[in-house]
């Protein structure tokens, strides 16, 4: 197995497909009693959901991206894309993406890997990621490479976000001890 940087120019505005089932959601609950309380709570949607989206490499709008590919055999198993954001010293996990027929086989733990080596050796205190609230699965492989929610942002998407169950968590991986 081995992991290759791919060449910017090369593989600049390469889409990347996204696609998902999924029979849990987190829902929000936002508590307005209070000055301000939200909780997430995995429900079931009352049938199995399809989702997918297209993810692109190497956006112009990144700071200072790097992308990479999982191979093995010379077959493709995932893409890693990473940014750094220097303004805040935090890596960004911008895409990643196991390949469908390879999922659940420990690749993308190898690319989430990869992410924190990049991390730690070029300084970086955290590494932050995006995932919907109904991507559980992504969530829950999140947390158990060591990644916890650190945002919710209710309306990313469309001002619908809370009703579709599609809401953006940030998740976040601590390279350094800190108070929260």
């Amino acid at each position: 197995m081995e992991i290759y940087l791919l060449d910017k120019k090369e593989y600049n505005k390469y889409k990347l497909d996204f696609k998902y089932t999924t029979k849990y959601y987190y829902d929000v609950e936002v508590d307005s009693n209070e000055v301000f309380s939200i909780k997430l709570v995995k429900k079931p949607f009352e049938k199995e959901v399809q989702k997918g989206f297209t993810g692109i490499l190497y956006e112009d709008w990144l700071e200072n991206p790097s992308a990479y590919v999982l191979t093995e055999e010379e077959q493709i198993l995932g893409y890693l894309e990473v940014d750094r954001e220097s303004w805040n010293n935090r890596l960004r996990i911008t895409e990643i993406l196991v390949l469908e027929d390879f999922r659940a086989s420990g690749y993308g733990t190898v690319l989430i890997n990869k992410a924190k080596e990049i991390a730690k050796e070029e300084g970086f205190r955290e590494i932050i990621l995006e995932t919907h609230s109904c991507n559980t699965k992504a969530i829950d492989f999140y947390i158990k490479n060591g990644f916890r929610v650190n945002g919710i942002d209710l309306s990313c998407y469309t001002n619908d976000d809370v009703a579709r169950k599609e809401v953006r968590i940030e998740m976040v991986y601590r390279l350094y001890n800190s108070v929260v």
